[in-house]
């Protein structure tokens, strides 16, 4: 693989090639964007680019040297990627990449040091990082990878050149899981529509998304207008108490209602995202009307928001379920 097999990301990979052909790479990268979103594989494109025997005129990797080998099975000596030890970046594995920039390149033109998930680091870590960045050695690029600047010291921003990675078009994610994963269209449109534009958060889900009862979630939950109270307390149980499946059953339960407005609007079950639940679809929309449906989105997307803010989900939920009465 090279840049040009790259899934998008077009504007941060014009970036780094502009780098290369100008002689003007940075010492040290914060690479921004969600995570699984493809900020890694960039990266070690980007190391093998530095790095190939026969590219030293171009802007890519040829992927048939011995170099780019070596980095694509990660076991060349001037490529290292730091990931954390738990949940965290350790102080030792700062100190280990310090002690190692004090040595030329082996084998290639650059050492490269990819730190994973620099946005879960102490400060007192920050700290220790910071020394190296302010006096980095030659021959030596440090790439950093972060889901929000907000964590990172402002120290440490001023001192990296920042690329931005933007969540892919769905229609994209979709055609990669097809083509490079197999999966069949209606599952992976699902996917990607859930996936907010990372091809890593599709797989990620993919297991998760199939145990949840979409049809029950369509007919007993986002159809129905006459729950009792009792009814309701069983629903709301019957959630995952984890934040984040409850997010993802959230906004799955977004695309049912948007699957539904469809319907209705357009009297066709056609272009749907749950294409496999259309006769249920129909059904559900011919029992309401098209406000109530959009009340109910505007409710959701509300209820999905706070709770990804930290609010408390059951009363969230609660609050949710009766204003759909």
């Amino acid at each position: 693989m090279s840049f040009k097999d790259i899934l998008g990301h077009e504007r941060p990979i014009r970036l780094l090639q502009r780098g290369i052909a100008g002689g003007k790479v940075a010492h040290s990268y914060l690479f921004l964007g969600a995570e699984g979103i493809g900020k890694s594989l960039v990266a070690l494109q980007f190391a093998k680019a530095l790095n190939c025997l026969e590219g030293a005129d171009t802007v890519d990797a040829c992927d048939r040297c011995i170099s780019c080998k070596k980095i694509n099975r990660l076991v060349h000596p001037d490529v290292s990627i730091i990931e954390p030890q738990g949940q965290t970046l350790k102080v030792d594995q700062v100190r280990e990449m310090q002690k190692a920039l004090a040595y030329r390149p082996y084998e290639g033109r650059c050492r490269v040091f990819i730190l994973t998930a620099a946005d879960r680091m102490a400060p007192h870590m920050s700290n220790t990082l910071l020394k190296t960045l302010e006096e980095p050695p030659p021959q030596t690029v440090i790439i950093l990878q972060a889901n929000h600047p907000r964590w990172i010291l402002p120290t440490i921003l001023s001192r990296c050149q920042p690329i931005r990675f933007n969540p892919l078009p769905s229609h994209l994610v979709s055609h990669w899981l097809i083509k490079a994963k197999g999966l069949g269209e209606r599952e992976a449109h699902l996917l990607a529509t859930l996936s907010e534009g990372s091809p890593g958060k599709a797989l990620e889900i993919k297991e998760e998304i199939a145990g949840i009862p979409r049809k029950e979630l369509l007919e007993g939950w986002m159809g129905s207008g006459s729950l009792s109270m009792e009814e309701k307390e069983d629903w709301i149980d019957s959630l995952p108490s984890q934040r984040e499946n409850l997010n993802l059953i959230l906004e799955l339960a977004k695309t049912l209602l948007r699957d539904l407005i469809v319907v209705k609007t357009s009297g066709e079950a056609s272009g749907l995202i749950h294409a496999d639940l259309a006769e249920e679809m129909e059904k559900v929309a011919g029992q309401w009307d098209l406000s109530s449906l959009l009340k109910r989105m505007e409710n959701l997307h509300q209820t999905a928001r706070a709770i990804k803010g930290n609010a408390n989900t059951r009363l969230s939920l609660e609050a949710m379920m009766l204003s759909w009465a």
